[in-house]
């Protein structure tokens, strides 16, 4: 029982900080004394006073799912309140692992096209960029359901699709009307920027969850230079075949269209997050809420102070709603943070070193991408004094 949970918790993605803390507390529960030490790959299990006592169990990084999460939420909060005998806990968890795995595919391919569609608005895109971002999101989106349903390699698909979405980003600048190839590319591919796994990472480095901290570090950092690699050998191809036209200038968007464009980012989010249904208006709201405070903050701090300010109000709410209503805070906070993740800076500088050969520029934003992920966690940390969270298990943050 204790070793299923907690490989189901890993499997919805849940980081060490969390994970392992509250599965000892499931086992002092179920009258087990157990220490957990999990990382992207592996989770470690010793009950103390028993011989061979230690267990190793082989797991892999997968998709978060919050509402699969939301229920194991329920389970471990019934475990720990005595409401579920160790047998029907057990059952609970079995039905809770067969249940249906997200939404339909057709679903999911459409938040792929809205939150590509929808992000080229955020970023600056004129017209041409948010219908091509929007388009070029579905294409990715058909084409990484596909082949994960194919088992194809994580970073292979990365690959894949960055070679598509560059190429048909310049390919619309080229030869269909003025366009900024650059941001369409990272707004089709936003969804699989590793924003929000650099962050998890900052902070499991920050609680001294070293192990789990560097290797879910390098993960991040893999995924996104294969994403480039793809993007570099996209624009390499069309560029082969014509001269792409300089980018139109982004233009930024007043704070009422980003306002409200992210309401479908985050019913987008939503479905991609696989959240159940009766959770997907709070996580509407966190989404508006966290993006408009670091819009608004924008207004009269330095970047990184509003998205500190961004992530303690995003990081208030949630714990706040969370102990009120009894709801993992995962589901008001990684929407709410999947804006201000550093990713896009992570791609965007190194677009600019392999695209642009601009070296300068592109270690300037890749630092930024770095101190923007620290002041996400030092909001974060803040948070947990502000709004301390019921004992209650969470998710990635």
């Amino acid at each position: 029982m204790i070793l299923e949970l907690a490989r189901s918790l890993h499997a919805c993605g849940s980081p060490a900080y969390e994970l392992d803390q509250n599965m000892e507390q499931v086992a002092t529960s179920l009258g087990k004394s157990a220490t957990f030490f999990s990382t992207p790959t592996a989770l470690f299990v010793t009950f103390d006073g028993e011989i061979k006592s230690t267990r190793l169990i082989r797991v892999y990084p997968c998709d978060t799912n919050l509402g699969r999460y939301a229920e194991l939420f329920d389970l471990q909060r019934s475990i720990r309140d005595d409401a579920l005998a160790t047998e029907d806990a057990w059952q609970r968890l079995q039905e809770i692992n067969l249940s249906p795995n997200g939404y339909h595919a057709v679903a999911a391919i459409a938040s792929y096209g809205i939150a590509a569609s929808c992000v080229g608005v955020l970023v600056g895109g004129n017209l041409s960029v948010a219908i091509s971002s929007g388009l070029i999101g579905l294409l990715v989106g058909m084409l990484v359901t596909g082949l994960t349903h194919l088992e194809y390699q994580t970073h292979l698909i990365n690959v894949i699709a960055g070679f598509l979405a560059s190429a048909v980003a310049c390919s619309v600048q080229a030869w269909i009307g003025p366009s900024h190839f650059e941001l369409t590319t990272l707004s089709a591919l936003i969804v699989l920027v590793p924003g929000l796994h650099l962050t998890i990472s900052i902070n499991e480095l920050v609680t001294q969850n070293l192990a789990s901290g560097s290797a879910r570090l390098a993960g991040a950092m893999t995924t996104l230079l294969t994403l480039i690699f793809g993007v570099f050998m996209g624009y390499g191809f069309v560029s082969a075949l014509t001269v792409i036209p300089p980018s139109v200038a982004p233009i930024r968007p007043t704070l009422f269209l980003s306002l409200l464009v992210a309401i479908p980012i985050g019913l987008g989010l939503a479905v991609l997050f696989r959240t159940r249904y009766r959770d997907i208006p709070w996580l509407v709201i966190s989404t508006v809420i966290g993006y408009g405070t670091m819009r608004v903050a924008g207004e009269f701090f330095s970047p990184f102070a509003a998205v500190w300010i961004a992530s303690v109000v995003a990081g208030v709410f949630s714990n706040h709603v969370s102990n009120r209503l009894q709801l993992p805070s995962a589901v008001m906070l990684m929407p709410a943070l999947i804006l201000l993740v550093p990713g896009s800076l992570g791609f965007s500088g190194m677009t600019k070193i392999m695209l642009n050969q601009d070296l300068p520029s592109g270690i300037r934003l890749i630092t930024t991408m770095v101190l923007t992920a620290v002041s996400i966690v030092a909001g974060l940390l803040i948070t947990d004094v502000l709004a301390p969270r019921t004992q209650h298990p969470t998710i990635d943050r």
